[in-house]
């Protein structure tokens, strides 16, 4: 396994992949995303972010860019 195979880009910022799952698991009966659900599950998980891939929501933790202290 790569080191960095659970890193994924999207913009200018990079961001760490927790859980991948497939969007059907947050479906509502009428194919809306219950956001609800899947807000509380990132959480759960320790995500502050959710990316979609195909028919997967990718649940990330942001990657904070360095900073320097002097």
């Amino acid at each position: 396994m790569n080191l960095y195979s659970n890193i994924i880009h999207n913009g200018d910022k990079a961001y760490k992949i927790l859980i991948v799952l497939p969007v059907h698991n947050f479906l509502n009966s009428n194919n809306t995303i219950n956001k609800q659900v899947l807000g509380m599950y990132v959480n759960e998980k320790g995500g502050d972010h959710v990316l979609k891939q195909d028919n997967n929501f990718l649940i990330c933790e942001t990657i904070e860019e360095a900073q320097i202290v002097e």
